[in-house]
């Protein structure tokens, strides 16, 4: 961030806080003074541990001065790529007390990804899990050499100890039934206008997308998230979704509820059957999934007994949801849904608890901040009236001030400062957003982010495939699914793809669902892919299928 950058940005933290809106406080702050109010409540459920907020926060003060003897301290950029689980939200939040900044890794990233983080990040440190799946994420970094990559310090969830230039180590033990003791001594935490992590975005290019989160910001975005999904102490949240994801994790997930004195429930997956007997256990009153996931529990909830009696709200985000599907949902659980929309970069809006039907399942409701000003802007940034399609740009008190690494320098915002969202929409005449789809093409794919600039690019690196268009097309299960369209001097496989992806240390999400040949890709009459033709072409090769 240049010079001029960093000035308008503390103005703008100024403006925020001169009007309240910002509380002049780091997320540890507020954290530990809702530890000390709550103490005998329970704040964390996982599967490797249940911790009161007292074992919470003792246990978050033991690993943070485990950290800095380790020699991490303020500043230090640590790559956490961890299941939902007790010892991710302690790490997050040691990590946090001491000034270190978390990068929170999606389970799905390899070597690939891991590689372009460290070349932009420069991580002295990484917390990995053992088993994410059935992948070991220590063992992809130890094998990418920890040294080439900065890093100098490893830490396991499992698994063996080792020194060397790079040691593993395995992460504190969590308490059992009692109480850990006391830390010998207290640790400085971060200033409130420090970062307090960073979140990853797909972006439109193959380098990660690098959002830093100021502390009294992202309390910000997770407090007015929990008021407006009516978040309190007694509410029992479930992350289902990986936390490393912002819509988990704090619009208003385990951020939100824990702010407020509730439990956050973690669980492995959202595989229907672990979901339901979490939900079952803990009498679990709120939970945030995607569409697709959506999907798969209403077609379960057939079949599967399931006791669903506490679920007083269901939160769906990352796509639109099928009116048609959510009235089957609601119906089947007895839950009321709220959809929403937000960016890792900032906006977020939600449906309200007393809306009509109509506006629940049909819109992703208004800001969830008084301060929030959302807008919809043809290309020539003109303001659109109600009912019009245009680009989202918005600001606000938690919107992010830019990007770090490799984007740092990316055009994000307008000259007055709103942030570009890249999404298309409208507002209805009573201001609730409508979301449409992508300026910039984008395809969500059980809520992953896939651009296909990048898997093009991925696919001409594959011996034979002269040219490459992926697009996305719409899929009952995963929300969209990729498709890509291929020529080739051979046949090629999705089966081939996969092999070659895996080899290269791609996620495994972006390889595409369906591979078609073809022996020319149509172009548009001034030489552009049309993938508007390859839409129809897929679609009737899949009626045909039928």
């Amino acid at each position: 961030m240049s010079a001029g950058a960093r000035m308008r940005a503390q103005e703008i933290l100024d403006a925020y806080e001169a009007s309240g809106h910002l509380r002049r406080r780091s997320l540890c702050e507020e954290l530990h003074e809702v530890c000390l109010r709550h103490s005998e409540r329970r704040a964390v459920v996982a599967p490797d541990a249940e911790l009161s907020y007292r074992q919470l926060e003792l246990t978050i003060a033991h690993w943070a001065r485990a950290f800095l003897e380790a020699g991490l301290s303020g500043g230090d950029q640590v790559l956490v790529q961890l299941p939902n689980s007790a010892a991710y939200l302690v790490s997050l939040f040691a990590l946090m007390r001491i000034g270190a900044v978390p990068t929170l890794m999606l389970p799905s990233h390899r070597h690939s990804e891991l590689v372009r983080l460290a070349r932009q990040l420069r991580p002295v440190a990484y917390i990995g899990g053992r088993d994410q799946l059935g992948f070991d994420c220590v063992a992809m970094v130890e094998e990418a050499d920890p040294q080439e990559l900065g890093i100098r310090l490893l830490y396991a969830d499992a698994g063996p100890e080792h020194a060397g230039p790079a040691p593993c180590h395995r992460l504190p033990p969590l308490p059992g039934t009692a109480d850990p003791e006391p830390p010998p001594l207290p640790v400085a935490g971060p200033g409130h206008r420090d970062a307090a992590l960073n979140l990853l975005s797909g972006g439109t290019t193959s380098e990660p997308k690098i959002i830093p989160r100021v502390h009294e910001a992202y309390a910000c975005n997770a407090r007015a998230a929990a008021l407006r999904c009516g978040i309190g102490p007694d509410s029992v949240y479930l992350a289902v979704l990986s936390s490393s994801h912002d819509f988990p994790l704090a619009q208003p997930g385990v951020l939100g509820t824990l702010l407020c004195g509730g439990t956050a429930v973690m669980c492995a997956s959202a595989a229907f059957d672990e979901a339901f007997a979490a939900i079952e256990a803990n009498r679990v009153t709120v939970t945030a999934i995607v569409p697709a996931v959506a999907q798969l529990w209403n077609e379960a909830l057939e079949w599967y007994p399931a006791q669903l009696s506490s679920l007083r709200q269901i939160l769906i985000g990352a796509a639109r949801l099928d009116a048609k599907l959510g009235r089957s949902l609601m119906a089947r659980t007895g839950a009321l849904i709220q959809q929403g929309y937000g960016l890792g970069e900032g906006i977020t809006t939600f449906t309200r608890l007393d809306d009509p039907e109509l506006v629940a399942l049909g819109t992703q409701g208004t800001p969830i901040s008084d301060g929030d000003v959302l807008r919809i802007v043809d290309p020539q940034g003109r303001q659109l009236p109600a009912g019009v399609v245009g680009e989202i740009i918005e600001k606000g008190p938690y919107t992010f001030l830019g990007y770090h690494g490799a984007h740092a320098d990316d055009d994000c915002f307008t000259a007055d400062g709103f942030l570009r969202t890249g999404d298309r929409g409208y507002l209805d005449a009573d201001g609730n957003l409508v979301v449409c789809g992508r300026v910039v093409e984008q395809i969500n794919r059980l809520g992953e982010n896939v651009s296909p600039h990048e898997i093009e690019h991925l696919l001409g690196l594959i011996g034979g495939v002269r040219e490459a268009a992926v697009f996305g097309a719409p899929d009952e299960e995963l929300g969209e699914r990729t498709v890509a369209v291929v020529v080739t001097d051979g046949p090629l496989g999705r089966r081939r793809v996969m092999k070659d992806f895996e080899e290269q240390g791609i996620a495994r999400y972006k390889v595409p669902d369906e591979v078609i040949v073809v022996d020319a890709i149509p172009r548009t009459n001034i030489g552009k892919v049309d993938k508007e033709a390859l839409r129809a072409m897929t679609q009737q090769r899949t009626e045909r299928t039928d």
